[in-house]
């Protein structure tokens, strides 16, 4: 989407967000810190990049909301809870706010810090104006009332399309295309790893110290929600500790993970010179318990197309590989994600079995072999194939000599990466699509009600099920797929 198009999407939003707009106590510092918000909100417009996602709470420019923390807007909390949520709700605001900043032009962050904040900056400001309305929403029930009614995330599914595309007939075609892919992965997880083919030179990426071995029984605090809220050391330590191996049959460049960056023509890529992985936290629920989850991105150049008619291919591909962490800090499962939110495959381990319904879904889940148990020294190695970079096998191994490092990066970094002739641009448009990535198979799966398919997108906005309706980072997604292995 153009940026000025984007601006207009995003004025409308604030606009809209002004409509039966809630109520504030005559306070000065508060109505400061709403024109603070107002003008910031207009610049971003104008001519900065702002998050697709966590969503903005209409009404309440200092809160956003994303699918887990969406799940407490129905429930009963106390007022250490409720307080707890709103701080939440708005720290996911201070992080995109933090983007959104660095995305402004200099002299717009100097004019807005020298009327807003001249003793500091924007972003201390805001820290400071959100502690005034969290205030004000605490102490508010009406306040209240509506940021639980408002909390909400849309689903990323077009049901429009899914009318005009006669969903219950197309599905057909598509729900036996499914089977036949499923039917194909687990046959390749059935092979002998000694078997699986290599059509160019197997390769490993990850880090090359020796791990320094998962921590047993890792005590992380937890805020009144219950929420792990681990020290940026014991982030580090939980995502050294988890660090798979990227074992790659590397055929050609495109089998070579890098920083993505925007060719000069527009077209996403990335640089195969400074492989990289992108690492971010999330949350899960399990049986009413937050969970702590460890995702680890990496982005190849393309999926290459095999032929002309090769409905697959094109430019830049990513797979994800999330960690789900049980509350001593030990894998409770594994799952994996294509960028586009395809190719969902689960690896739960011993303390997870698939209910049994699941096998009566239209589309359900793929589980084409357990968790693996890992011995002294041993990391998880996730084979991918060349071209279509697909997960072949899941399996442990001591990591050897011959790894390649990959640079460990925020993923905020994403909304600022390089252009060949430009200043830095965000890798995702304000649709939370990746521009340049769309693959012709979108033709064909438009009637699922999936944007774009086949498309590269933004965290918190992948679609898992074509047949159906999932998300990647649904809050309650472990809880409808796996119960206890002892019951």
């Amino acid at each position: 989407m153009p940026r000025g198009l984007a601006g207009i999407v995003l004025v409308g939003l604030i606009a809209g967000c002004a409509l039966n707009p809630p109520r504030l106590p005559n306070d000065p510092a508060a109505a400061r810190c709403l024109a603070l918000y107002d003008e910031l909100d207009m610049a971003v417009a104008e001519g900065g990049t702002t998050p697709s996602t966590p969503v903005r709470i209409p009404g309440f420019p200092h809160l956003r909301v994303d699918r887990f923390l969406a799940d407490f807007r129905t429930r009963t909390l106390n007022p250490a809870e409720t307080a707890a949520w709103l701080t939440r709700l708005n720290a996911l605001d201070q992080e995109a706010r933090r983007v959104e900043w660095a995305s402004l032009p200099e002299p717009v962050r100097m004019a807005l810090n020298r009327r807003y904040a001249a003793a500091d900056t924007v972003l201390t400001a805001l820290a400071r104006c959100a502690a005034t309305l969290r205030n004000a929403d605490s102490g508010d029930p009406e306040r209240l009332a509506l940021i639980r009614e408002r909390a909400r995330v849309p689903d990323d599914y077009d049901t429009l399309n899914q009318v005009l595309g006669l969903y219950p007939l197309t599905m057909l075609p598509v729900d036996f295309g499914i089977d036949r892919y499923q039917q194909e992965t687990r046959a390749w997880f059935a092979r002998p790893l000694a078997e699986l083919p290599v059509h160019g030179e197997l390769r490993r990426y990850g880090s090359p110290a020796s791990p320094v071995g998962i921590p047993v029984l890792m005590v992380l605090p937890h805020d009144a929600l219950g929420i792990p809220e681990p020290t940026p050391a014991q982030t580090e330590a939980l995502f050294a500790a988890h660090d798979p191996v990227w074992e790659m049959d590397v055929a050609t460049t495109d089998d070579r993970s890098g920083a993505p960056y925007w060719r000069a023509e527009g077209i996403p890529t990335v640089d195969a010179a400074a492989p990289v992985v992108y690492r971010y936290l999330s949350h899960a629920r399990w049986r009413g318990e937050p969970l702590l989850q460890l995702n680890y991105l990496i982005w190849f150049a393309a999926r290459p197309r095999t032929g002309a008619f090769d409905l697959l291919g094109g430019p830049l591909d990513g797979v994800l590989w999330r960690v789900t962490l049980d509350r001593s800090g030990q894998a409770l499962l594994y799952d994996s994600i294509h960028a586009c939110g395809c190719y969902h495959l689960l690896f739960p381990g011993l303390a997870l079995r698939l209910r049994p319904d699941t096998a009566n879904w239209a589309e359900p889940p793929l589980v084409p072999q357990p968790a693996s148990a890992m011995g002294k020294g041993e990391r998880i190695v996730i084979r991918l194939a060349s071209g279509s970079h697909l997960l072949q096998r899941v399996y442990a191994d001591q990591p050897g000599a011959a790894v390649t490092a990959l640079e460990a990066r925020e993923y905020a970094t994403l909304y600022a990466v390089t252009m060949e002739k430009g200043p830095p641009r965000s890798l995702f448009g304000p649709d939370g699509l990746v521009a340049g990535s769309e693959r012709a198979e979108r033709w064909l799966l438009w009637p699922t009600g999936v944007p774009s398919p086949g498309a590269m997108r933004e965290r918190g906005r992948h679609a898992i099920a074509f047949v159906g309706r999932r998300h990647f980072d649904d809050a309650d997604l472990l809880d409808r797929l796996f119960e206890p292995a002892e019951e």
